[in-house]
Order: structure tokens, then C-alpha cells, then sequence
């Protein structure tokens, strides 16, 4: 069996992983999805209703992240050390759904903002329990040498969820809205999530069936800021890959926190034309999970990062200078593939730095990383966009006036290059190890 360098830990399996089990990966993260693509596209345009002054919404809007720096985190070192009935994280994966199904039927319901805001941060507090819990499942069940591989599957199930809210709900967001007007904004798209909820997570996380470790790898140390600080400076380079996902969320949170009011605000296009041209961002991820996933394995995962940036780079200038709908389809195509290539290398990347004790634990404190970088994108992004617009009075403005959100490109790209430039001090060990194997072996043969 081979052995791996001091630098990285042993992997929490080298078992790989079954169909049963690969499937319900896939319901869950499939569910989860479906909310999350609501709470992105379907919240801001709900509480543009309510006040259209950017600095306004993207503050409610970074209530997600923010709560998440501190709920996955927490929730994910919890289910490092807790075992019920239902196993490790299957508790949180089952509970969490119904109250989120609540949140998201209450929502279309609701007839001031302050109150909007208070289901909104419920919802957010339990979808982010969800998102603490179900990230180290990758690194509990999955062996190295298939997590891009599985990761792109996992990838493409979240996107299939986005695809269904984009393709088919918005435009149903479009026909209630013509049919019965603003009043229950949003509401069939809405229900449709709460039942993914329960049905896709909750359902699903019954039938996970998780081993309990064994008392020789189970983490009984005393938690402490302290301990969990050390625990995650133990490993050398988690660091410097957690910040080049803090700019990665950077830069994907600028764009996608804001393109549905960037397309019906700037781009002045409708919900269903929203839907059909950015769904394709989600349609070709589907489409590249497993393939790019497969290559990814084949290079330095630092080396393939950086290249995704620049994927990411350019998708930013077609999206800044392209008009209408073609603009933001051939946008929304080159976007997808960059955004996948950084997901499931990037996750893959990270997991082999996870003891298999604490996978819970240093998944949520990079998880904070990603939090912390969403509430900084979708932030710089309501500070500019206020700032580019001066001559709005947003007291008065209508729902239909136009609003420059350009500028949501130039951020993204301005992270992306600081990605790169994180990514330049990182190594990839695994990979160095494994070629060096490889290049022994050649050499053995050959003599």
C-alpha cells in the first residue's frame, strides 16, 4: 500500500466508493442545490420589491456567508464527534430540511422587510447546518484518487438543481408573475424548493448508512480556539489553498449573487430570458463535471487552479462587453466551465490536507474561508454598484428602472488574479509524490 509523505495525512478511506452510497451523495447535494440556486436568484429579485438600493440587498443577501462562517464550522466539528442512531452528520442532513422547507413556504408571504429578513436569516442558519455537514461526507467516503473524479459528479448533481430552478423556474416565476402579479412573488418556485428540502436531503440522508469509527481515530481532544487554530496550521499548506478559495468565492459570488438583478436591471431582459441564457453556466458544468474532473487528476492541481482563473478571467471581459442575451449565454458557457474546473479541484485539493479525525473540523474552518469570501464579494459588489450609479434616487425608483451593475465583472476578475497569485506558494504532494512513484517504477523497468 503506498505510503504518504509527513506533509499528508492518511485519508479518513482508501475504500472506494459504492453506487448506494454515490447515489445518495448525489440526492443530497442535488437537494441542497435547489435552495441555494433559490436563495441566489430568486431572493435578491424578492427583496428588490421591498428597496432596490444595492448596499441594502447585498447586506441581507451576505446574512448567508456571514452566518455560515460561524454555523458550518461549528456543526462540522460537532459531527466529528458525536454518533446517534442516524449516524454522524446524517442527524443534521435530516432535521435541517423541514425547517427550511417552513422558511422557504413563508417567504412569498411576507409584507415587510424586516420580517423578510428574519425568516431569511432562519433559512440561511439552517442551510447552513446542511453545508457543514454534508462537505466532509467527500472526505469521509471517498478515497483520494477518486474525489475529483466523485466531486465532479457531486458538482453536477448541484448543477442539474441549479439547471431545474433556472430553466424551468424561472420562467414559471415569469407566468405567476403575469397571471397574479407581485403579490406571493416567486411562490411555485418556492414550494418546489421546500420539496426538494425533505424529499432530496432529508430523505435521502435516512438511507447513508455511516461506519462508526473506531476509537483508535477518533478526535477526543478538548475543544479550544486554540486547539482548533493549531489543528488547522498543523498542515502546511491548507492555508494557502483556503485562501485561494477565499478569492475564488470572491470572484463567483460577485457574479452569480448578482446576475439575476444584473440581466433584469442592467440588461433590462426578463426572468424567463434570464433563465435560458445564465442556465447554460449550470447546463455546461453538468455536462464537464466528470470529464474535467478526470483531467484534473492527470496535472498539478496548483497548475490546473491557476488556469481556471484565467478560464474565469475571460468569461468576466465577455461578460463586461457582450449585450443581451448572446452576450450573457457566451458568458455564462465559458463561466461554467472555469467555475467547475475550481470546484472540484479545488475541494479534491483541500481534502487530502483533512485527518481522518477531523475532516468535520478543517472542512468548516475552510469553509469559513469561502463564507468569508462570498460576504466580501456580494459586499464590494453593493458598495459599487451604488457608487457607479450616482444619479439614482433609490427612495423613488421603480422595479423596471435601470441599474448599472457592470461592474460586478470587474470584481470578479480583480479576485481572480489574486487567486492566481495565492496559488503560486502552494504545491501539489500528492501529485509530486505519485510521479516520483511512477518515474522509479520506469526506472526499475528499464534497468
Amino acid at each position: 500500500m503506498q505510503s504518504y509523505p509527513p506533509q499528508l495525512p492518511e485519508p479518513a478511506t482508501r475504500t472506494p466508493l459504492s453506487l448506494r452510497k454515490g447515489c445518495v451523495l448525489y440526492s443530497l447535494f442535488f437537494g441542497a442545490s435547489i435552495t441555494e440556486a433559490v436563495s441566489v436568484n430568486l431572493i435578491p429579485l424578492t427583496l428588490a420589491l421591498f428597496t432596490r438600493d444595492p448596499n441594502i440587498i447585498f447586506w441581507i443577501l451576505a446574512i448567508n456567508p456571514a452566518l455560515g462562517f460561524i454555523v458550518q464550522p461549528i456543526f462540522g466539528l460537532i459531527s466529528d464527534r458525536i454518533w446517534t442512531k442516524l449516524g454522524r452528520r446524517a442527524l443534521f442532513l435530516v432535521c435541517s430540511p423541514p425547517i427550511i422547507a417552513v422558511s422557504l413556504l413563508l417567504i412569498p408571504f411576507i409584507g415587510t422587510l424586516g420580517i423578510m429578513v428574519v425568516v431569511i436569516v432562519f433559512l440561511q442558519f439552517f442551510q447552513d447546518v446542511i453545508n457543514g455537514t454534508d462537505q466532509p461526507l467527500i472526505a469521509d467516503l471517498v478515497p483520494p484518487p477518486q474525489r475529483t473524479t466523485v466531486l465532479g459528479a457531486v458538482k453536477a448533481a448541484e448543477n442539474l438543481g441549479i439547471i431545474l430552478v433556472l430553466f424551468l423556474g424561472m420562467p414559471l416565476v415569469e407566468w405567476y408573475r403575469e397571471q397574479f402579479g407581485y403579490a406571493h412573488y416567486g411562490l411555485p418556485l418556492y414550494v418546489f424548493a421546500a420539496l426538494c428540502q425533505i424529499l432530496f436531503v432529508s430523505g435521502a440522508a435516512l438511507f447513508l448508512q455511516e461506519q462508526k469509527r473506531p476509537d483508535s481515530v477518533t478526535n477526543n481532544s478538548r475543544i479550544s480556539i486554540r486547539n482548533y487554530l493549531g489543528d488547522f496550521f498543523a498542515q502546511p499548506m491548507l492555508f494557502r489553498i483556503a485562501l485561494a478559495y477565499f478569492f475564488r468565492s470572491f470572484s463567483r459570488s460577485a457574479v452569480t449573487g448578482s446576475i439575476a438583478l444584473y440581466t433584469l436591471h442592467t440588461l433590462q431582459l426578463s426572468e424567463r430570458e434570464f433563465g435560458i441564457s445564465w442556465g447554460l453556466m449550470p447546463f455546461i458544468s453538468l455536462l464537464a463535471g466528470v470529464p474535467l474532473g478526470l483531467a484534473a487528476e492527470r496535472f498539478a492541481k496548483d497548475r490546473v487552479l491557476q488556469f481556471a482563473f484565467g478560464i474565469l478571467i475571460i468569461s468576466c471581459g465577455v461578460g463586461y462587453f457582450g449585450h443581451g442575451v448572446t452576450g450573457l449565454i457566451i458568458a455564462s458557457l465559458i463561466f461554467g466551465i472555469a467555475d467547475m474546473l475550481l470546484e472540484v479541484t479545488l475541494k479534491a485539493f483541500m481534502s487530502e490536507h483533512y485527518p481522518a479525525d477531523r475532516t468535520g473540523q478543517l472542512a468548516g474552518a475552510v469553509n469559513c474561508f469561502f463564507a468569508a469570501g462570498r460576504v466580501a464579494g456580494l459586499l464590494a459588489v453593493g458598495y459599487c454598484v451604488k457608487l457607479m450609479n450616482p444619479q439614482l434616487d433609490w427612495s423613488r425608483i421603480s422595479e423596471t428602472a435601470y441599474v448599472d451593475y457592470s461592474v460586478i465583472w470587474m470584481i470578479s476578475s480583480f479576485g481572480a488574479v489574486l487567486g492566481m497569485i495565492a496559488l503560486s506558494t502552494t504545491k501539489d504532494l500528492r501529485f509530486e509524490l505519485e510521479l516520483k512513484n511512477a518515474m522509479s517504477v520506469e526506472q526499475t523497468e528499464n534497468s
